[in-house]
């Protein structure tokens, strides 16, 4: 029997898996984030180490036991934070083979039996890949609205705070936003506002994700501001997505986009809509798919594939009988 340890590891929090490789689960648990890009390398270092270590400790296995480790991480994106990343897991796993990903191709990998499709990604970050055919792979630098990528959540809710304030200073249009940012931050007025972002920033990542869901909610409530918000986003990720899609010339076939992310399931379908209606400008056959897995199960079904193991339908018994993923 092998077995095998699987990461998703994003900004706000780290999931573990620890699976056989018939797919029963015989541990899971959700630590901290692990972004080395929003923290540093020595808080990624002990959140995966510190699972790794949980997951032999509550199975009682030794190392040895751990026959591969498969890592999708948030912040894995250009050379140099590939070989930041492997010399610390090296550190980590010593003589255990594992293998680092942009978790992009673990949401993919965890709605797609066959390696061939897209995926768009929206949360507290965004990114899209896609990979064709014959194996060839397109992913998003994802690193910023400098560097080309624009809409998760955390760009909208930078949106919501900038058109509150111009709410408020009378150079857009009125928003209720003006009102209930300053309610959610717990300050009387976007006045009191400005002592949590200058000169440095105080507001939580929680607190972001609190903000981009304001903007669902009052969209659905007639906002004209949160509505235009969305729609915004909703385009950015639909010409992302077809970006990659065009990149590996595949935009004239059935492509399957697996889509993942909390901020596309928010309560208002604009951001969805919008996404779609750009996507088919350019990629007229493609069509949606959402994940039967969590990111964690997509890690798994990644080293299957590394290890040259067949999904079998035996495979997807077990991960379906499993807790919580």
């Amino acid at each position: 029997m092998r077995y095998i340890i699987a990461y998703d590891g994003g900004g706000t929090k780290t999931q573990i898996g620890l699976f056989d490789e018939h797919g029963h689960l015989l541990f899971q648990k959700i630590g901290a984030g692990c972004n080395h890009a929003s923290s540093d390398g020595h808080l990624f270092k002990s959140v995966i180490e510190q699972l790794f270590l949980d997951a032999l400790s509550v199975v009682k296995f030794k190392k040895s036991d751990i026959n591969y480790v498969f890592l999708g991480l948030s912040g894995a994106d250009v050379e140099a934070d590939f070989i930041k990343l492997n010399q610390a897991c090296t550190e980590i796993f010593g003589d255990i083979p594992f293998k680092i990903v942009n978790d992009a191709w673990i949401i993919m990998r965890s709605g797609l039996k066959s390696p061939f499709g897209a995926v768009a990604i929206c949360g507290t970050g965004t990114n899209s890949a896609a990979i064709g055919k014959k194996g060839k792979k397109a992913i998003l630098r994802s690193l910023g609205f400098t560097l080309g990528i624009y809409g998760g959540g955390l760009d909208i809710a930078r949106e919501a705070l900038h058109y509150a304030f111009r709410s408020e200073e009378l150079t857009y249009k009125k928003t209720i936003l003006e009102t209930e940012i300053p309610k959610l931050l717990q300050c009387k007025d976007m006045n009191e506002i400005v002592d949590l972002f200058y000169p440095s920033t105080k507001v939580t990542k929680k607190q972001f994700g609190e903000i981009t869901a304001l903007v669902h909610q009052y969209a659905v409530l007639g906002d004209e501001v949160c509505q235009e918000i969305l729609i915004k986003m909703g385009k950015y990720i639909g010409e992302q997505t077809a970006g990659v899609i065009k990149q590996v010339d595949i935009q004239d076939l059935e492509v399957p986009v697996v889509i993942g992310g909390r901020v596309f399931s928010g309560v208002s379908p604009l951001l969805i809509e919008e996404f779609i209606k750009n996507l088919l400008i350019s990629c007229p056959k493609a069509y949606l798919i959402k994940p039967k897995y969590k990111p964690v199960v997509g890690a798994f079904l990644s080293a299957l594939d590394e290890l040259e193991i067949d999904q079998s339908l035996e495979v997807e018994k077990n991960l379906d009988g499993g807790i919580d993923i």
